[in-house]
């Protein structure tokens, strides 16, 4: 599943009122564009979509196979140094840190422990 932030959500609510789609179940779906970017496509849910919606109107669809390759994925919005608001994808990242208490949780869990450092 691809998460999407609140301020996302309502930025996409706003540009699919300036496309003038007042359709309230019809979406912006996220599609796969050349060089391995993605682009936003008008289109109506199928049955097997993540749909997104705020304030009562779909805002975004992803099929299953964007979904997968999305996966760890939020669609957020940052605001560019000429004052525009853009959305993007951000992964989702752990630090050494957090991989590193996830080996110790797992190992506690099988009953041992590591003895002066790390193991792989």
């Amino acid at each position: 599943m691809v998460a999407v932030s609140e301020r996302a959500k309502k930025i996409l609510l706003e540009q699919k009122r300036a496309a003038n789609i007042d359709d309230a179940d019809v979406g912006l779906r996220v599609a796969a564009a050349p060089a391995g970017q993605w682009m936003l496509i008008v289109d109506e849910p199928r049955d097997d979509d993540q749909v997104v919606e705020y304030d009562g109107a779909t805002v975004l669809l992803v099929d299953p196979e964007a979904q997968s390759a999305l996966v760890g994925t939020e669609v957020d919005c940052v605001e560019t140094p000429e004052g525009d608001v853009e959305l993007v994808l951000t992964r989702a990242h752990t630090t050494d840190e957090d991989e590193d208490e996830k080996r110790r949780r797992a190992r506690r869990r099988n009953g041992t422990r590591a003895q002066g450092g790390l193991t792989s």
